[in-house]
Parts: structure tokens; C-alpha cells; sequence
């Protein structure tokens, strides 16, 4: 009974959306010299390093290029792997909407290290591709007001592990369970910032969707990762109302990533913190073929180049056979994530009932 008004009220959802879907036009952004521009021209974003500063100002710029108040908020923390104090930063991009409720949109700065040579990615994949769907965001609500308020937001040191804020904000609007979760989270540092020190927003906040890696393949929906489980109901939303609109996007579980030489990675992202704080979240990423019986999914196969030195603008050019269809892969996530925040209106209505 539970699921069948689940699936009824999703279906209503969607069909209630429809006419804001068809209307939708992609965005002229071109997404693919973005991610050319912050993966080759700036190229591997260690966090706390001078390419990753580099890459918040870029964002930064193309926000405010097409009218989004940002800001760049600065925060220093301990890194056990350096021994060192780190800086770092996130690119906080507003949208003012009717409501000032908020839906936030998110990426990540920084790329991961390689660790079978010891070298940092180009991360043209990741997280490139995600950006330049933020900005991709951006161009598309220049001068529209959306009904809930939009952050769109670029993490700085997601990938640096075993870290320690330098100061802890007190806990105000946090649970006590969640505040020392997302306190001790051993990476993630630029989500876990935002959210300690923004923490009377959570109350306010309708959702968070996170994009990492989404330049190769059909749009997934993560369900579970290594560290949460998300709100079944926001991802089957998510799902449906992607394939409604002709996108095939599928429902996975994502808690690890293995490589040909059998190296097993367990898989978060920069939305983490926000579901440990109760907000409605996920990821999307993308993947050719996936398993859909497995949480592990093969980074050669199912995201080539995904976290190895191969995550380059070449590889992604030739996965996708050129820059012409590396665009319109970007452009499906972007309509996707667009239409995603239109219909989040009408579900944050509806799951009340559920």
C-alpha cells in the first residue's frame, strides 16, 4: 500500500512538471571549454594548493560573469598526511528566489591523488565536469527568480583525508549526533566547513544534490554509499522524473570504486555532511553500463579514468568521441538537474504526506 501511493504520488509529481520540462531549452554555455580550461590549463587541484585557489577564482568569475552574488569563503585546517596547516576555500554562488528556502547545488575544487604513481589527476571527470554544470546553472537562471532560493557551491579540500578543522564552530541548529559526525569526518573539509558554520541554513534547506563525475555515460542516482543511505523517496523522484523526460537515468548503490589492479576505494561525496544533518540529498554521477546488482563499481569500465591519472581532457574527449558530444553528455546532465530543481517545488509539497 506504502509503495503504490509512493509510486502515485511521484507519478502526479511528475506529470504536474511536465510542462516545465518541455519547456526547458539547453543552456548555450559551453560547458566542455570549461572543463578543457580547468583541467588542462590549470590542471591538478591538490587541495590547499595555488591550481585549486586558481580554480575557486575561476568559478567565482564565471558565477558573477552571469549575475550570481558570490562569495569565496576562506577556512585553514590540519592535514595529518602533510603535517601541515592547509588553506582552502569554497565558492558560494547565490541565486535569490521568492522563497528563502534553499536547494543547493554542489562540486568539488580539488582533485584526488593517484596513489599507485604518486601523482595528482587533471580530473577533467572528476570534478571538472561538475563544475562546469554549476556554471552551466548559473547561465541558466541569469535573470530568472527562481521560487526557492539556489546555492550553487564548489567545495575546496573534499579529497584530502585525515583532517581536522583548526576551529570548531559551537553547535546552535545541529543535533548533537549529527554536529559530532560531520565535526569528525575525516575528509569532505570544505562541506564540513560550510555546513558548521552555516549551521542556522539547515533548517531552511529543501535539499542538496551533489554531481561528481558526470562526463561519461547515463545519469545514476545514488541510493547508498559507502558512509549513507539517502532518502528513498527524493532519489525515486529523482529517477523518475529523469526518465519521464527521456533521460536514462538509473537508481545504484555506490560504495566502492575497483580498478584493474583490484584496489577497492570506498565512495562518498561533498553532500555527506547535509544528510548526516536529516537534509533530503544524493549524488549523480555517471556511468557506461553499469551493474546495477553490485554497490562496487569498476573504474575502468563503468567511469573510465575515475580517480587515476587518466582523468584528463583527452580521455574524456575520446570516451565521448569529441568535444560536440562531450557538450550534449553535459547538457543532459544539465537539463536534468535543471528539471530537477523546477520539480522540486511540487515534491517538497507532497512528501509531506508520505
Amino acid at each position: 500500500m506504502y509503495k503504490n501511493l509512493k509510486f502515485l504520488l511521484i507519478l502526479i509529481l511528475i506529470l504536474s512538471s511536465i510542462s516545465v520540462g518541455l519547456n526547458c531549452i539547453f543552456a548555450q554555455e559551453d560547458m566542455a571549454s570549461h572543463v578543457e580550461y580547468i583541467s588542462s590549463e590549470i590542471g591538478p587541484r591538490p587541495a590547499g594548493s595555488t591550481n585549486e585557489e586558481k580554480t575557486a577564482q575561476y568559478l567565482a568569475d564565471q558565477f558573477r560573469n552571469n549575475g550570481v552574488k558570490t562569495e569565496i569563503q576562506q577556512f585553514k585546517y590540519y592535514s595529518l598526511n602533510s603535517e601541515d596547516i592547509k588553506t582552502s576555500y569554497n565558492v558560494i554562488g547565490t541565486i535569490e528566489g521568492i522563497s528563502d528556502k534553499e536547494i543547493i547545488i554542489c562540486a568539488d575544487l580539488d582533485t584526488v591523488q593517484d596513489y599507485l604513481v604518486g601523482n595528482y589527476t587533471a580530473g577533467a571527470n572528476d570534478d571538472a565536469t561538475g563544475l562546469a554544470i554549476l556554471i552551466g546553472l548559473a547561465q541558466k537562471y541569469k535573470n530568472k527568480k527562481p521560487f526557492y532560493t539556489i546555492k550553487l557551491i564548489g567545495f575546496g579540500a573534499s579529497e584530502d583525508s585525515f583532517t581536522f578543522p583548526l576551529i570548531t564552530p559551537k553547535r546552535s541548529h545541529l543535533s548533537p549526533d549529527a554536529y559530532y559526525q560531520i565535526v569528525y569526518l575525516p575528509y569532505l573539509v570544505g562541506a564540513r566547513q560550510y555546513i558548521l558554520t552555516n549551521q542556522e541554513s539547515v533548517n531552511k534547506t529543501i535539499t542538496v544534490i551533489s554531481l561528481e563525475a558526470v562526463g561519461i555515460g547515463d545519469p545514476c542516482v545514488v541510493s547508498k554509499d559507502y558512509y549513507a543511505e539517502n532518502d528513498q523517496f527524493f532519489v525515486d523522484f529523482l529517477v523518475l522524473n529523469a526518465r519521464f523526460h527521456g533521460i536514462n537515468a538509473q537508481k545504484i548503490d555506490f560504495f566502492a570504486s575497483k580498478s584493474s589492479d583490484g584496489r577497492e576505494g570506498a565512495i562518498s561525496h561533498v553532500y555527506l555532511p547535509f544528510s548526516i544533518a536529516q537534509i533530503p540529498s544524493t549524488f549523480i554521477t555517471c556511468m557506461q553500463n553499469p551493474n546495477l546488482t553490485s554497490g562496487v563499481h569498476n573504474s575502468d569500465t563503468e567511469i573510465p579514468g575515475y580517480l587515476s591519472i587518466n582523468d584528463n581532457y583527452e580521455n574524456l574527449l575520446k570516451n565521448n568521441k569529441d568535444k560536440e558530444s562531450l557538450q550534449k553528455q553535459l547538457e543532459t546532465v544539465l537539463y536534468m538537474v535543471y528539471d530537477s530543481i523546477n520539480s522540486i517545488t511540487l515534491y517538497n509539497q507532497f512528501r509531506t504526506v508520505i
